[in-house]
């Protein structure tokens, strides 16, 4: 058993098959955690990993096997799990290419998950934590959280939706003992981009602000513990974030969209049920959580 004293024994991860939210949940198990909720689409990869946590730590995990693109899915989770001490919303997705060109179920899709559902959950888990006097809601955020980004355009609005509720909600809630943390990584090498359907010729452009998963991870456990309200991980990530938001948001824009103009082109022209096509390909059998990217 962990001896670190972690503050909040029950915690929620949804988005919990891949990418970060399987490695964070990992990690906060390690880190004290006792009863462990994973959310995500993917039966055999949760329970996959609830084995796994479970013969290496002495916490208790349980799966909710929900789509939460459908409100029904939000529903049932929160029927399952009414109650917990730290929500982690990591559930996640995008796409990419022209957005007069993409699947306009998918956007709306994008705007439910990567919006909506933070809002749901923390309004429905908020009250209990505020009056225990004790909890906290980490969101994973984005480097794109800071600026427009031409042809991932809805990704990067919910993403900016995402950090400054999270920042308001943050400033109501000084005095009660409940935080609202949010970290913003950079790119992170999961099942984002492929689902996202970014052609790797663009994958360099992103991977100049590309992190490492450990350190994400760390960064997440880090503010949690910290009450750190905002943080940006690895230094390129930061100092990409910083550089963008020094510049004028006019120029930004151009200079993103010429890098990665071709790419979208050639993406949008493919055929919708092409797999690596961002513009209309559907969500797959990936967790709700990232039928999207590694979180550019």
């Amino acid at each position: 058993m962990s001896t670190r004293n972690f503050p909040y024994p029950r915690a929620l991860v949804t988005g919990a098959s891949a990418g970060i939210g399987a490695a964070l949940a990992a990690r906060l198990a390690e880190e004290g955690v006792r009863e462990l909720t994973l959310v995500a689409r993917r039966a055999d990869r949760l329970q996959d990993l609830a084995a796994q946590i479970q013969d290496q730590t002495e916490c208790q995990v349980r799966c909710v096997v929900a789509d939460l693109t459908d409100p029904s899915g939000v529903a049932r989770l929160i029927a399952a799990v009414p109650d917990v001490d730290l929500l982690v919303n990591n559930a996640g997705a995008g796409s990419f290419g022209l957005f007069h060109r993409l699947d306009p179920e998918r956007e709306a899709a994008i705007v439910a998950l990567n919006c909506g559902v933070p809002v749901a959950l923390a309004r429905h888990h908020l009250p209990g934590m505020v009056e225990r006097g004790q909890g906290c809601v980490l969101n994973i955020g984005s480097g794109q959280s800071f600026g427009a980004m031409p042809y991932m355009s809805t990704y990067a609005a919910t993403k900016a939706f995402l950090l400054h509720w999270a920042e308001g909600v943050r400033a109501e809630l000084a005095g009660t003992g409940v935080h609202m943390v949010t970290v913003c990584p950079g790119a992170i090498t999961t099942e984002f981009n492929r689902a996202a359907g970014i052609p790797e010729g663009e994958l360099a452009v992103i991977s100049l602000v590309r992190g490492s998963l450990d350190g994400v991870v760390s960064a997440c456990v880090g503010a949690i513990r910290s009450n750190h309200g905002l943080s940006i991980p690895g230094a390129r990530n930061w100092l990409a974030v910083w550089l963008g938001r020094l510049s004028p948001r006019a120029l930004a824009s151009w200079v993103l969209a010429r890098l990665l103009r071709s790419g979208a082109e050639a993406a949008s022209a493919r055929s919708p049920t092409d797999p690596q096509s961002g513009a209309a390909c559907p969500p797959g059998p990936g967790d709700a959580a990232r039928f999207g990217p590694p979180d550019p």
